[in-house]
């Protein structure tokens, strides 16, 4: 009898892997929370809406030929867009919530293809109307084909601020400044890995251009350190910052616009994985991760873990692994049986995931960075919890991320801490020596569910 296989997340490694199970012969249940298919980097806007989403060619190209993939299989995949899974237990047990009901899933196998979450630096000012993530700002450039503001400052570390910064001023914006932490040209310090990746440095370089089409000013080793503006962003104060990540007294200066779009990296949705209670170890860039083996196997029978939810390593690498681990969930095959079927997507990830070694460094965000906030700064935006709540509550006693949590309620509210929790971890660090090896404990449920459909939660079945 055929492998039931339900996977988490549509995004690139999520649809690779169902791909590659239904062609297995398995039963797959595809859950994603988005109304298409896509994930963040590959995201679609509705047919109905208009224009472009004014990403580079080589991206679009992927986009379709993943997609057009995507649509050949789907007949023979349960597909479940605008579902949210909001559990998992030990035993492979899968909770999903889908409008005003619930259902419990029991596969044969779990793929959770989850992707990433950006990271934010708080500092004053961070909370107010017009600071938003820049794969949010993106997000409506792809999804809604409007842009978020008229006049930005895009700032952070790693690439992405450079692709949406480009994109911005693709789409009419007003990009009045990109300050980047590091330079992007660190990367050209490990050659091997950044000619493993030309094809993304060409299209990086592609959008460079665009930058400089548009006159955009490039701020090297400036960061936002007060946002400005009460109901809305009216400006912003950015400053030159050290090797360490401080703020370098005398270099402020104010630049005007209604628009401030941030990237500090990116923290894995291991939420799932960790409740269900994986092997888990923390990765200095990309949050806390679960150990897999090379087909993302997890500590837990019957789980896997695809894509950048494994450790951040992007989109390619994410496709690449989610056909291996779709193959490994759904086949009964020994490892080399499955190696020897598998060849060429071991080859594009062993291929990309050298090209992310040069992209690694540009993202570590240094330990002073997170000296901006002050503390009236609010950090868990959810429960209003302060720099000064967390500090309190270190100095305290609570010597861990599950003590400050249970002591000021950061990490209890809406988002169940999958923005702050990063922020909480180096605050907590930083202002008093709080180890940040073990994430905050998630229970269920790691995604919003209402009372009414818990109530109306439909029996167990297979995938």
């Amino acid at each position: 009898m055929s492998r039931s296989v339900a996977i988490v997340g549509a995004g690139p490694a999520g649809m690779a892997a169902a791909i590659e199970a239904v062609a297995r012969g398995a039963r797959v249940t595809l859950i994603d929370e988005a109304a298409l298919p896509g994930g963040q980097i590959y995201r679609q806007a509705h047919p109905s809406l208009p224009g472009a989403d004014f990403a580079d060619a080589g991206e679009s190209a992927r986009k379709a030929e993943l997609l057009r993939r995507f649509r050949a299989a789907a007949e023979a995949i349960d597909y479940r867009p605008g579902t949210a899974a909001y559990a998992l237990f030990g035993n492979g047990e899968l909770h999903v919530a889908a409008g005003a009901a619930t259902e419990v899933l029991r596969p044969d196998a779990v793929v959770l293809a989850t992707g990433v979450r950006e990271v934010a630096v708080p500092f004053p000012g961070w909370t107010t109307p017009g600071v938003m993530f820049a794969g949010g700002a993106q997000a409506l450039l792809k999804a809604q084909r409007v842009p978020p503001g008229r006049e930005a400052v895009v700032a952070g570390c790693g690439p992405l601020p450079l692709v949406v910064a480009a994109q911005l001023a693709r789409a009419g914006v007003a990009v009045k400044a990109l300050a980047l932490l590091r330079p992007l040209r660190q990367m050209a310090a490990d050659p091997a890995a950044l000619w493993q990746g030309r094809r993304l440095v060409f299209e990086g370089m592609r959008y460079g251009r665009s930058l400089r089409q548009a006159g955009v000013p490039r701020l090297t080793g400036h960061v936002p350190v007060r946002a400005l503006g009460e109901d809305r962003l009216t400006g912003v104060v950015l400053a030159r910052v050290d090797a360490e990540g401080r703020p370098v007294r005398g270099s402020e200066h104010e630049i005007a616009c209604d628009l401030l779009a941030l990237n500090y990296g990116f923290a894995a949705n291991s939420e799932l994985v960790a409740m269900a209670g994986a092997r888990m170890r923390r990765d200095p860039i990309g949050g806390w991760l679960p150990e897999v083996d090379e087909f993302g196997r997890t500590s837990l029978p019957g789980v896997f873990v695809a894509g950048d939810g494994a450790g951040l390593r992007g989109a390619l690498v994410a496709e690449a692994e989610g056909g291996i681990v779709g193959a490994a969930a759904a086949s009964g095959a020994g490892d080399d049986a499955l190696r020897a079927t598998l060849g060429d997507a071991f080859a594009r990830r062993r291929q990309w995931a050298a090209f992310q070694r040069a992209v690694r460094g540009t993202l570590r965000v240094p330990a002073g960075l997170w000296s901006l906030a002050a503390d009236d700064t609010v950090v868990c935006r959810c429960e209003n919890v302060a720099l000064r709540d967390i500090r309190e509550a270190v100095a305290g006693g609570h010597r861990s991320l599950n003590a400050v949590k249970r002591n000021v309620r950061s990490g209890m509210g809406w988002c169940g801490g999958r923005i702050c929790l990063p922020a909480i971890a180096a605050l907590a660090e930083l202002h008093g020596g709080v180890p940040p090896d073990a994430m905050m404990t998630p229970r269920p449920m790691v995604r919003p569910v209402t009372f009414a459909a818990l109530a109306a939660q439909q029996k167990a079945r297979s995938a």
